[in-house]
């Protein structure tokens, strides 16, 4: 990369690279013709808001093709936000969902170079563009990316928002942690970022995002109120109503232990290993952050959620893209395993049984069928051996020196 014939090159080779991704992107979706189906249920979210009919009690049931009923399971402010797309076809929403969400994709690689640093921000203009252009394509086929354009699901958004609300500098008009309280009005689980927040030390971004998270609610109770209190005081306990806990598709420790202990839904287990993973993992976000490793801290957090959450859905590791970016820059051989994970789809290679008791299944299947939540618990390992090593290193710097 040291003579500008080889810089001029290798932008090509990547830009080139990038279009003949999306290209092949495209050519596979128009023959796999997919449903969108979780498109599909937010737009009829937004049907029911506008004609008034019971949100969260018969007024969206959407029939899957294994014969499950979808409802609506997001806050009413979600449901107020899906409302502006209910209007139009089904087929050209398709259209504008999937463009949407490879601008998204995007969008989410180049804020998360801007908080991860390192080589990955640092190339010239057109060779920093090209090279996130690249990596754009390769997480095109990212299993979590790829189902969340697959399901037309708002994982990138969600990602991008937070990402968004990270990566503001300190003289932007921008609230830092707004857009963490208007992500968790939408959907619940970014608000482990407030929480992050606040065990750093954070007071301002912790208020901000709450009082943001707080505003979404208000805006729901006063325009949706019967839905709101329906919302708020009942379905928000009911998980079994987003899905079966111990199906493939559940990436959680939730998921995982209903598999491995073959009970449909270990409540108790999971609250035992949930408290352990969250306070761990939280412990790990915070102490990154509070010696300034802002983008380790973040990405731990990210995967302490996504562990914790009752339902972790494959889409919703749509993480898995800046995690492998920081781990390109700073453990190469560790991010290399991690991507062969979730370029694999071999958690598709077991059982997804939707209707009946968990099925069967052998060690290797077992294995298989949680490898997400068993790399987020290995990152979240690697990120605390990173956190006590920097927090020596400022130790034994903090030390005075004796004379000789």
């Amino acid at each position: 990369m040291a003579a500008l014939p080889d810089r001029r090159r290798l932008t090509v080779l990547l830009a080139g690279f990038a279009a003949a991704s999306l290209a092949a992107y495209l050519a596979i979706r128009a023959l796999a013709h997919p449903t969108m189906i979780d498109m599909v249920v937010y737009r009829q979210e937004g049907q029911a808001v506008l004609h008034g009919r019971d949100l969260y009690g018969g007024g969206v049931q959407i029939a899957t093709s294994g014969g499950n009923k979808l409802p609506a399971t997001y806050p009413p402010f979600a449901a107020l936000l899906f409302a502006t797309i209910s209007w139009i076809p089904v087929g050209a929403l398709k259209v504008l969902v999937t463009a949407a969400n490879i601008v998204l994709l995007a969008v989410v690689v180049h804020l998360a170079a801007k908080l991860v640093g390192g080589w990955i921000d640092r190339p010239a203009f057109a060779e920093r563009w090209a090279l996130l252009a690249a990596i754009a394509g390769a997480g095109l086929w990212f299993e979590p990316v790829w189902t969340t354009l697959r399901y037309g699901q708002i994982n990138l958004a969600l990602c991008a928002l937070i990402l968004f609300d990270l990566t503001r500098p300190p003289t932007s008009r921008w609230p830092r942690g707004l857009g963490i309280g208007l992500a968790t009005g939408v959907k619940l689980t970014p608000g482990v970022f407030i929480v992050w927040f606040l065990l750093s030390g954070r007071r301002r971004e912790t208020v901000t995002a709450a009082l943001g998270a707080l505003g979404t609610m208000a805006v729901g109770f006063i325009l949706l109120p019967h839905a709101s209190v329906k919302f708020w005081l009942h379905k928000v306990f009911e998980t079994d109503a987003v899905g079966k806990t111990y199906i493939t598709d559940n990436q959680s420790l939730s998921g995982m232990i209903a598999r491995a202990t073959h009970i449909d839904d270990p409540k108790a287990l999971w609250a035992v290993a949930a408290l352990l993973v969250a306070a761990a993992g939280l412990w790990v976000a915070a102490q990154n952050a509070r010696r300034g490793d802002d983008a380790l801290g973040a990405l731990s957090c990210a995967t302490t959620g996504l562990l914790v959450s009752p339902i972790s859905w494959s889409h919703h590791w749509v993480w898995a893209v800046p995690v492998a970016m920081l781990l390109a820059v700073r453990a190469p051989k560790a991010a290399v395993a991690w991507c062969a994970v979730f370029l694999s789809f071999l958690i598709w290679a077991v059982p997804h049984k939707v209707l009946g008791p968990s099925p069967a299944m052998n060690p290797a299947q077992l294995l298989l069928s949680s490898l997400y939540p068993l790399a987020g618990l290995a990152f979240l390992g690697w990120a605390g051996s990173k956190g006590w090593a920097g927090r020596e290193t400022e130790s034994t710097r903090a030390q005075p020196v004796s004379a000789s």
